[in-house]
């Protein structure tokens, strides 16, 4: 069995309606060089079970399916990591999907710009029946620096591929931080490396915009970490050439909360629909 290039990572937690769906995506890919790596945390429904069944039809498919007491996401993704082969990480959620081409249109492009470390990709916002309620289709590529990275979230945790180098170089994703640990290590990142964006859709979500779970239940808890990410990152001036100064970190503020308060204004808006 080849050594698998990529290795993606999915950590699960009483998923059993939804885990299927985000498997099948992954073997369904045209691109075919991967290995899969799931992570239970700490499940207490049949979620472990169910991976288990799907992993015996597809044996010949290279994929582990670890367990861990409930500790988190990211706690899970630092597992798989750390148990991964591949040189490029992929993650993907337990309860969202991939477009069949998403490796194989990420991996070719890998192929002719090795010097990106980290590249996203756009997003549907689908509906558990299938309705889309949000999708682009540019088919363009955007190269992503550090400072537009600061205002605009232009990598989605399901729709990236970083190299695995990076991702230990920063020590993967904070444990000890329950919000917006993945936007902290993705600005690390480009921080210091080049990365990207495919304008195509190549990723379903299956969640309202701003969401029926996840973190955009607890936005008030995600701005805070947002902000703390921004003092972190200034704290570390440093260390980089790229330098966030007085003007910048209050502007990239005032930006994060005026995008905070628009969220909380919109979901108030529906609810009175």
């Amino acid at each position: 069995m080849n050594k698998a290039s990529v290795s993606v990572i999915i950590p699960y937690y009483n998923s059993e309606r939804t885990i299927i769906r985000a498997l099948n995506s992954v073997i369904n890919q045209v691109y075919k060089n991967f290995e899969i790596i799931l992570i239970d945390d700490g499940s207490t429904d049949n979620s472990y079970k169910v991976v288990g069944s799907f992993i015996k039809n597809n044996s010949q498919y290279q994929i582990k399916n670890l367990h861990q007491k409930n500790s988190g996401p990211s706690k899970a993704r630092n597992l798989g990591i750390k148990q991964s082969i591949g040189k490029y990480i992929a993650f993907l959620d337990s309860d969202d999907s991939w477009d069949k081409n998403k490796l194989k249109i990420q991996m070719d492009f890998i192929e002719i710009r090795q010097d990106i470390f980290i590249l996203g990709c756009d997003h549907k916002i689908v509906e558990d029946s299938g309705n889309i309620i949000k999708s682009k289709n540019l088919c363009k590529f955007k190269e992503v620096n550090f400072y537009s990275r600061l205002f605009k979230n232009y990598f989605s945790t399901p729709s990236v591929i970083v190299k695995k180098s990076a991702l230990l170089k920063f020590g993967g994703f904070n444990e000890d931080q329950k919000y917006a640990e993945d936007t902290l290590l993705y600005l690390k990142i480009i921080r210091k490396y080049k990365g990207g964006k495919i304008q195509l859709p190549l990723v379903n979500l299956y969640k309202n915009e701003f969401g029926q779970g996840g973190l955009s239940r607890n936005l008030i808890e995600t701005e805070k970490c947002e902000l703390k990410n921004f003092k972190e990152l200034r704290r570390e001036n440093y260390k980089y050439n790229k330098k966030i100064n007085i003007i910048l970190y209050f502007v990239i503020v005032t930006f994060s909360l005026i995008k905070y308060l628009r969220r909380i204004l919109i979901i108030k808006l529906r609810k009175q629909r």
